[in-house]
């Protein structure tokens, strides 16, 4: 039996200081679903060939493009342009943001954060590739909109891990280690200088986290 081809997807991780610490916008799926049922995720989904079109035709300063191809360019993988899937990975992550929470995102708030690749011997395998998104408490904040998800609200970050531990929720591998290390950096500000070296997860073996910064090589 030959191996479900991995499709690639995006999921957005919204985040903000709170009292407690960060907090993240999660949606609690519904147990219905066919994939991920019953378990708290980021919003996100599957990359359209709309969103192709979409991310090429997106005003994107050239030095933005640079800077998201920089951002994945560990994951060492060849593809035949960078800089297109650069902005269809954009390009999805702005319509799914804004389709499931209302939320319109600048195109220069979606920050590379992580890739992950739904281990083999399932039916349903993603490629995704996580963002992270900074939201001031003051200003527009999404909201519970898609039907996949029974609710979606900002939940302290410790408080999820705490939940999850204690039983009351579920959390995927992905889902659980991205919060582990939110939690350790503490302050949206701290997660936005980091800058991680993404190097794309399999198998759900995540390595050590914190994970370092990247760094910038010459042109």
């Amino acid at each position: 039996m030959s191996s479900v081809v991995p499709r690639p997807a995006v999921s957005v991780i919204p985040l903000r200081d709170g009292p407690d610490g960060l907090e993240a916008f999660v949606q609690h799926r519904a147990t219905t679903m066919d994939f991920a049922a019953g378990v708290v995720v980021f919003p996100g989904g599957r990359c359209d060939p709309a969103d192709e079109a979409k991310g090429a035709q997106l005003p994107l300063p050239e030095s933005l493009v640079v800077e998201h191809v920089r951002r994945w360019s560990d994951l060492g993988r060849q593809v035949p342009d960078a800089a297109a899937a650069a902005r269809t990975r954009i390009a999805t992550g702005l319509r799914e943001l804004a389709e499931e929470t209302g939320h319109v995102a600048a195109p220069a708030d979606l920050h590379p954060w992580d890739c992950w690749v739904t281990p083999e011997g399932v039916p349903k395998r993603f490629d995704v590739a996580f963002f992270v998104l900074p939201v001031e408490r003051t200003g527009p904040q999404p909201r519970h909109l898609t039907s996949e998800a029974v609710d979606s609200r900002w939940e302290g970050v410790g408080s999820l891990l705490d939940d999850a531990l204690a039983g009351r929720l579920r959390l995927m591998t992905p889902t659980r280690v991205l919060l582990e290390e939110l939690r350790a950096l503490g302050t949206v500000e701290a997660v936005l200088a980091l800058q991680p070296v993404i190097t794309g997860v399999r198998d759900d073996r995540a390595g050590a986290r914190p994970r370092r910064r990247q760094v910038t090589r010459p042109v």
